[in-house]
């Protein structure tokens, strides 16, 4: 009857350590990136990688490159260009932070003029939070695991081009998860016995 019980905790185990040898080597992957070129203008936005941890940030890049000979004049009000976290709900993604939201808006339509060949380049991090639609810093909640999409855009254009990237519970957690699961099924186990 032992030989049996311990059978199954091995195998529990072995299911264990399986488990957080892919969960950990999960978010070590390449850069996560996708780009269009609309009217001689290519979009580009990039994450870090595809998947991250919970808690962890998300560093993104947000690029809009002139392709054309001349140069080519933006005027629009705040924010010309924006980088929008959307969670998957169902089918659909709704907006959960904006990169906008807590920046001073300067008064009156802005100017932008990018020359030919030249690149405007918006680099900042996501820390994984909702805003819950309010600037308020106690409304603010940590985002779950999940399905996420980081888009940039161009508002005077409408053009938006989205990565999606993952979020999962860091492995500490899942470690402390599966090995209380892996206790209680070998209890209820050996009960049984």
């Amino acid at each position: 009857m032992e030989r049996k019980i311990n059978g199954r905790v091995k195998a529990i185990l072995l299911q264990v350590f399986f488990v957080l040898t892919v969960t950990c080597q999960a978010p070590a992957t390449f850069v996560n990136w996708n780009s269009i070129e609309v009217n001689d203008v290519e979009y580009y936005v990039q994450t870090d990688k595809a998947v991250y941890n919970l808690g962890e940030d998300v560093d993104f890049l947000y690029r809009v490159t002139n392709l054309r000979d001349e140069e080519w004049r933006i005027e629009w009000g705040f924010p010309i260009f924006d980088v929008i976290a959307e969670e998957k709900d169902g089918e659909n993604f709704n907006e959960i932070w904006n990169w906008s939201w807590d920046k001073i808006h300067p008064m009156g339509p802005m100017v932008v003029t990018i020359g030919p060949q030249e690149s405007i380049e918006l680099n900042e991090v996501w820390p994984q939070i909702d805003l819950n639609g309010s600037l308020e810093i106690e409304d603010h909640t940590h985002v779950p695991p999940g399905l996420y999409r980081i888009s940039g855009v161009c508002h005077p254009t409408d053009i938006s081009i989205p990565v999606e990237i993952s979020i999962i519970p860091e492995p500490s957690s899942l470690v402390i998860f599966l090995t209380g699961l892996s206790i209680l099924i070998t209890r209820k186990r050996i009960k049984h016995v």
